[in-house]
């Protein structure tokens, strides 16, 4: 989903997070949206690397539901701050027996955009199927090494 990079940081989260539930007839999306806000409060995911992942355990989905949001401009969280160009929102359900997982995708996510130049290669493409295909790409790589 492409974003307007002169949105505030709640606007962007919350227009994700609407989508998101749009497109899983989640119909309390507000309070996703507050889990969402909430957990940002605590922790800024807002990384060096051109990223965000904001996440949030929540009750009322039955596995991880995400989202990727695209600045092509990039945001930046504070002034002079690393621009951030690509969110990954996602929830997953409470369950402990669904904490690994949760904890995998992070960790996935973190590895894949480790270098702060392919975020700003993936925001520069206008295809969602390029996207994908060049995420893999570089998902395979990282098996690799």
């Amino acid at each position: 989903m492409m974003l307007s990079s002169t949105a505030s940081k709640e606007e962007l989260l919350e227009k994700l997070v609407c989508e998101l539930a749009k497109q899983n007839n989640i119909k309390n999306y507000q309070y996703l949206a507050q889990a969402i806000l909430d957990r940002e409060h605590e922790s800024s995911t807002f990384l060096p690397t051109g990223i965000a992942i904001p996440h949030a355990r929540v009750p009322d989905v039955p596995e991880i539901l995400l989202i990727m949001g695209v600045l092509k401009e990039g945001f930046s969280e504070t002034p002079g701050a690393e621009k951030t160009h690509l969110i990954f929102l996602f929830f997953s359900p409470i369950k402990d027996k669904e904490f690994g997982r949760h904890l995998k995708l992070l960790a996935r996510i973190s590895s894949i955009f480790r270098d702060p130049s392919f975020a700003k290669e993936i925001a520069s493409i206008k295809s969602a199927e390029e996207i994908f295909s060049l995420i893999q790409h570089k998902e395979r790589e990282n098996i690799e090494e």
